[in-house]
C-alpha cells in the first residue's frame, strides 16, 4: 500500500515495515486515538487462501488473549478490500537478530536480563494453554528503553486444538526447531523451551549451533548432532551460563526444564560466584535407534532446487527404479499406455514416447469412444455453464445489518441462511453483522447458504493490579490501549510519592478498553504540617498543645533573655508557615527571663541557704556578686586606714 492510504477511515499507511510470508506490514497512525501502530495486512496473493486466513485469525485471537508487558498488545482486526488486517502496539526499536548483529559483543548480564523478560512472557503465554511455535530473534523486539517484545502469534496454536494438526507438517524456523518437530512430533511448550535455548545460545556467539546446506540438513542436525559448546566460542563464559543453554536444548523433551518459569530461575543465578565451580550439564542417555522423519514438504522442497537424495537421506539405500524403467517393465508387460500413465503419474503421451523411443509394442485404443466422451463432456459442460448463468445471483451486502434485516436481505436475493457464529468488533454494534463469509458483490448460486458473522461488541480484557505502580507508567500504558484515566491525590505517611493506592476497578474485572474510566488514588508522599511563628508570643505550653495535636516531636532548651518573657519562645529551628512531616524534629529555645542582679542573688542565699540546686543556678550571678563584693571591701578597707 501507498504512504497516505487511510484504511476504514482510522488507520493512515505512514511506510512500509517489510513482509513475511503471509503479510506486509506497515507503520501507520491512528487518527482515532493519536497514536502510532504497527498494521500488519494479509498479501493481496494470498487473500483467497482459507488455511492462511484461520491462521492469521488465529494469531489475533491468540495475541489478544494475552496480555504482559514483554508481548505485542493487539488492538485490533479488520478486513480492507477482501484482505484481512491487524492492528497492534507499535514498538520502536531493533528485532533482536539486528540488535544482536549491531552489539555483539553483548555482556552477560544483560544477555540474562534480555532472557528472562523473554521467559516471562513466554511463560505467560503457556499457563493461557498458547504455544507460539515460531519463537527466534526476528520475532522478539527491544524497544528504545530496552524492554522486549514477543511478536507474531501467527503460528501459535491453543493446546486444546492440537490434535486438529497434521503431524507431517513442520511450522517454524529450522535453525530453532526441536528434535521432536524434524521427526514429525507435535509442538509443544517444551519445543518453546528449545527455541529459547538456542537463541540464548545466538546471543553469546552471533551465530545459531547448526548450519547446513539445506533447511533438512540442519534440521538432521537439531535431531542427531551434539550441542556445540559456547565455552569453545568464548572461555571466559560461566559453565552455569553454558548448563542453561544445554539444558534447555536436550534432545529429549524429558530432560529440559518443565517450564520457562524454570528456565528464568535457573537462569537468574547462572552468573552467581556461588556457581563458578559447576560442572558440564550431562543429560540422561538418549536412544540412537529411533526412525528419523523429515517432514514431506521439506523433502520435496529440497527434490524441486535439485538436491541429490544422497545428500537428503545419507545412510539411504540406493534408490528406485527410475519413471522411464518402470514404464519400459509395464510396456513389455502388455500395459495399455493410459493404465501406464495413471501408474507413474505421467500423461499418456510422456508415456508412449518412452515405449517408441525404447522400441517396445503397446497397444493402441479405439479413437472413437475418446470423440464421443469428449462430445459428452462440452454437452455436459454448456448444460452446466447454461444452468449457473441462469442461477447466478449477486451476494448482498449485509454489514451494520440486524440479524433479522441481513436475513431478508439475502433471501430477497435468492440465497438462504447458513449458520450464525458472533465474534468482538470494536467499530460494529453489537447484535449487527460483522461481515459475511462470502464477500458483496461477488457471484453465488441461488440456494446457497450465506454464513453470518455477528458482532458480540467489543473484546474485554482483565484489567489488572496497578496498586504500587508508578502512576505516570501505568497511566501513560493504560491510556495507549484506549482507557480513559483520571487522578485523585492523597497524602500518605506509607506509599511513596507518586505511587497508586487504590484503583476504582477491580483487577480480575474484564472490560473495554475504550470505554472504560479508572480512577487512581496516588500518594502525595507523606503528610504535611505548617508550622506556626511561635517567636516572642508564643509560650512553652503553646507549643506543646501543638505538637501533641500534630503529633510532632519538640525538643526544648531555656535561656535567660531580658527581651522576652519568661517561659516564652525566642526561637525556633524551622521558621513559621514552613511545612514539616511527621519524622521531623522541632527544637524551641525558652525564655528564663532576664539574669537576676547581684542583691538578688545575696537575698536568695540567705533565703535558700540549704538548696544547692539554687546556688547553682545562680552561679553566674554569684560570680558576679562576688566580683562587685571584692571591690566594695576593699574601698571600706582603704577608708578604715586612712581614719
Amino acid at each position: 500500500m501507498l504512504p497516505d492510504t487511510v484504511i476504514d477511515n482510522r488507520y493512515k499507511i505512514i511506510k512500509s515495515l517489510g513482509g513475511g510470508g503471509m503479510a506486509n506490514v506497515y507503520l501507520a497512525h491512528d487518527e482515532f486515538l493519536d497514536r502510532d501502530v504497527t498494521f500488519k495486512m494479509m498479501r493481496l496473493d494470498m487473500k483467497n487462501d482459507a488455511d492462511l486466513a484461520k491462521r492469521f485469525q488465529r494469531e489475533a485471537v491468540s495475541a489478544t488473549e494475552l496480555v504482559h508487558d514483554n508481548i505485542v498488545q493487539v488492538y485490533d482486526t479488520g478486513e480492507y478490500e477482501g484482505s484481512q488486517y491487524l492492528v497492534m502496539e507499535y514498538v520502536a526499536g531493533d528485532d533482536l537478530k539486528s540488535y544482536i548483529a549491531q552489539h555483539f559483543p553483548i555482556p552477560y548480564q544483560q544477555v540474562v536480563d534480555i532472557m528472562i523478560q523473554i521467559l516471562s512472557a513466554v511463560q505467560a503465554a503457556h499457563d493461557a494453554g498458547i504455544i507460539h511455535r515460531d519463537l527466534k530473534p526476528q520475532n522478539i523486539l527491544i524497544n528504545e528503553q530496552a524492554q522486549v517484545k514477543i511478536t507474531d502469534f501467527g503460528i501459535a496454536i491453543a493446546k486444546s486444538v492440537q490434535d486438529m494438526t497434521q503431524t507431517n507438517t513442520v511450522i517454524g524456523s529450522v535453525h530453532y526447531l526441536s528434535p521432536e518437530q524434524t521427526r514429525g512430533g507435535m509442538a509443544s511448550a517444551k519445543s518453546d523451551i528449545y527455541a529459547l535455548g538456542v537463541m540464548l545460545y545466538e546471543m553469546l556467539t552471533k551465530q545459531v549451533p547448526y548450519e547446513g546446506d539445506t533447511p533438512v540438513a540442519v534440521a538432521m542436525k537439531h535431531a542427531t548432532a551434539d550441542m556445540p559448546s559456547v565455552r569453545d566460542f568464548d572461555p571466559r563464559i560461566p559453565q552455569a551460563l553454558e548448563n542453561v543453554i544445554l539444558k534447555s536444548t536436550a534432545k529429549r523433551p524429558q530432560d529440559r526444564y518443565l517450564g520457562a518459569a524454570a528456565m528464568s530461575e535457573d537462569l537468574q543465578t547462572a552468573l552467581s560466584p556461588r556457581r563458578s565451580d559447576e560442572t558440564r550439564f550431562a543429560p540422561m542417555s538418549e536412544t540412537t535407534d529411533e526412525t528419523r522423519i523429515i517432514p514431506m514438504a521439506q523433502i520435496q522442497d529440497q527434490l524441486k532446487t535439485g538436491v541429490s537424495s544422497d545428500k537428503i537421506f545419507p545412510d539411504e539405500v540406493p534408490e528406485e527404479p527410475s519413471v522411464q524403467e518402470t514404464i519400459i517393465t509395464y510396456g513389455k508387460k502388455g500395459y495399455a499406455i493410459k493404465d501406464i500413465a495413471r501408474k507413474v503419474d505421467r500423461t499418456p503421451n510422456f508415456v508412449r514416447n518412452v515405449l517408441q523411443e525404447n522400441g517396445i509394442k503397446f497397444r493402441k485404443s479405439p479413437k472413437w469412444p475418446w470423440a464421443i466422451l469428449g462430445m459428452l463432456i462440452l454437452i455436459a459442460a454448456t448444460l452446466i455453464f447454461l444452468n449457473y448463468q441462469s442461477n447466478k445471483v449477486t451476494v448482498p451486502d449485509v454489514t451494520n445489518l440486524t440479524q433479522d434485516q441481513a436475513t431478508t436481505r439475502i433471501k430477497k436475493a435468492g440465497l438462504t441462511v447458513g449458520t450464525i457464529s458472533s465474534t468482538t468488533s470494536k467499530r460494529v454494534a453489537k447484535g449487527k453483522v460483522v461481515r459475511s463469509t462470502q464477500s458483496s458483490g461477488s457471484e453465488a448460486k441461488k440456494g446457497d447458504a450465506i454464513n453470518l458473522i455477528i458482532s458480540s461488541g467489543r473484546a474485554k480484557v482483565r484489567f489488572g493490579d496497578y496498586v504500587g505502580s508508578d502512576y505516570t507508567m501505568a497511566a501513560a500504558q493504560l491510556r495507549a490501549q484506549g482507557y480513559s484515566v483520571n487522578r485523585k491525590d492523597s497524602a500518605s505517611d506509607n506509599v511513596a510519592e507518586g505511587k497508586i493506592m487504590l484503583q476504582s476497578i477491580d483487577a480480575n474485572d474484564k472490560v473495554d478498553p475504550i470505554s472504560t474510566t479508572v480512577d487512581f488514588t496516588v500518594s502525595t508522599g507523606a503528610v504535611k504540617i505548617t508550622v506556626p511563628d511561635f517567636t516572642s508570643k508564643g509560650t512553652q505550653e503553646q507549643v506543646q498543645n501543638w505538637a501533641s495535636q500534630n503529633d510532632i516531636v519538640v525538643n526544648f532548651n531555656t535561656q535567660y533573655d531580658g527581651n522576652t518573657k519568661k517561659d516564652h519562645v525566642i526561637s525556633q529551628s524551622i521558621r513559621g508557615g514552613s511545612s514539616i512531616t511527621k519524622d521531623m524534629v522541632l527544637l524551641v529555645t525558652i525564655s528564663q527571663g532576664p539574669q537576676q542582679s547581684s542583691s538578688d542573688s545575696s537575698d536568695d542565699e540567705d533565703t535558700s541557704s540549704d538548696s544547692d540546686s539554687s546556688s547553682s543556678k545562680n552561679n553566674s550571678s554569684s560570680n558576679s556578686s562576688s566580683s562587685k563584693n571584692s571591690s566594695s571591701t576593699d574601698s571600706s578597707s582603704s577608708s578604715s586606714d586612712k581614719e
